[in-house]
């Protein structure tokens, strides 16, 4: 684990949220960084002054009880007037169709790829298969998923393959080719598309701070996941695409 790994995992470090790999890790890590372990000590001090000066406040005495008698309590029904209700399921289906209009085609699991993405992240999950040579990543993915995984290198152009890992997307088996840009990590997710998807245009979506790019092309369907200026990303997808998917 490095620095920029361990400075990721500090905080929840200090209030006890870790699994306990992850603690032996950062623990392991601190043991020999003295940079880490000053990291973690101001963290510390700040909650511990942070307890010690802000103002508490004692409740009112029977809150408790009457918190607990209102949740006791069936509230009466009321009904709408017809004008209030028809506004209230227009708003409900404006909210559906806005939602409908912000996720890809084919119904993509939004959330389970930021999940992964955001999972890959944490210590020791971001490869299975750590090279920059596309003709180690790529072999290393034969009979672990039911496609060829086309891996390129773009470190001439600032993406630097790192490696790879197996992941689970919609409950199929996807595999993540982890790119760097500087101090970022972009998760490339590559599975078999549906059958009758092939050649969907490509489509760009915001979740969670992430921007999640999605096509297919030549029976595969891409994921791209990244947190970097939406140009950047325009040019590694730009690099993907571009790619016979013989190497």
């Amino acid at each position: 684990m490095n620095c920029l790994e361990t400075s990721r995992l500090i905080g929840p470090f200090v209030d006890d949220e870790l699994d306990a790999r992850s603690v032996i890790d950062v623990e392991t890590h601190l043991a020999r960084c003295a940079a880490c372990t000053e990291e973690r000590s101001e963290l510390l001090a700040l909650r511990e002054t942070a307890r010690e000066r802000l103002p508490r406040f004692d409740p009112p005495a029977g809150l408790e009880e009457r918190l607990f008698r209102a949740a006791r309590k069936p509230e009466p029904r009321r009904r709408l007037p017809w004008r209030q209700g028809a506004m209230v399921l227009a708003a409900a289906c404006a909210a559906v169709v806005a939602t409908s209009a912000l996720r890809p085609h084919g119904d993509e699991p939004l959330d389970e790829i930021v999940d992964a993405h955001v999972r890959s992240l944490q210590a020791d999950h971001l490869t299975d298969v750590v090279s920059s040579d596309q003709h180690t990543v790529k072999p290393w993915f034969q009979g672990r998923i039911d496609c060829a995984v086309p891996v390129r290198d773009f470190s001439a152009r600032g993406f630097v393959l790192s490696g790879g890992r197996l992941d689970v997307l919609d409950g199929r088996p996807a595999a993540a080719l982890v790119y760097r840009r500087r101090q970022h990590v972009l998760n490339l997710f590559v599975s078999p598309a549906s059958p009758g998807s092939d050649g969907e245009p490509r489509r760009d979506v915001s979740v969670r701070g992430y921007r999640i790019s999605t096509w297919t092309q030549e029976g595969l369907r891409y994921r791209l996941v990244s947190d970097i200026a939406p140009s950047e990303s325009d040019e590694l997808v730009s690099l993907l695409r571009a790619d016979d998917g013989s190497h």
